[in-house]
């Protein structure tokens, strides 16, 4: 009996946590998580990112570009910690993570990689990318993947956050 109780309560953990119900984006913009969310744009990608550390063979850099509104400033903060995901259709999903940094070009996550200062740390190249959102006026953010080339077709762009599972956010292309 105690495996069992063990076995359930491990299992119960697991599927409590994995993002399963999809919130759908409709095309005019769907609220969910203190924003409005668009239809997003994806780009396949063949070269390399920022560093010109060439991408491994048999996969290209898949850039996606999320379109969001805020009416609200104080509510961008709810937008932090959210993590982007492409899922394939065969059910693989792929995580933006730090290993694919070097293929980035710009900042990236669902606030936009504000920043007040704009001539702060970063280049100047990438000045023009870390613009703080204007309440009630849409924003684009990007993120970027490394993907297998023969699912870079198929690939749909998801978001979720800790505090909303087991929904996730998914997006048309």
């Amino acid at each position: 009996m105690l495996g069992w109780s063990s076995v359930r309560s491990d299992y119960s953990s697991w599927y409590d946590a994995e993002p399963r119900d999809a919130v759908e984006v409709a095309a005019g913009g769907t609220s969910y998580q203190d924003a409005t969310w668009f239809a997003t744009s994806v780009e396949t990608d063949p070269r390399a990112g920022r560093t010109g550390t060439p991408l491994p063979d048999g996969t290209p850099r898949i850039r996606v570009y999320f379109r969001l509104q805020v009416d609200d400033l104080a509510k961008l903060e709810s937008l932090g910690g959210c993590q982007i995901h492409l899922r394939a259709n065969d059910g693989r999903t792929w995580d933006e993570s730090i290993l694919d940094d070097e293929f980035q070009d710009r900042p990236t996550g669902c606030t936009g990689g504000h920043d007040d200062k704009p001539q702060s740390w970063r280049a100047p190249r990438l000045a023009p990318y870390f613009l703080k959102p204007v309440a009630g006026k849409p924003y684009e953010t990007v993120a970027v993947f490394v993907v297998p080339a023969a699912v870079a077709g198929e690939v749909r762009p998801t978001i979720t956050w800790a505090t909303r599972l087991p929904q996730y956010l998914a997006l048309p292309r």
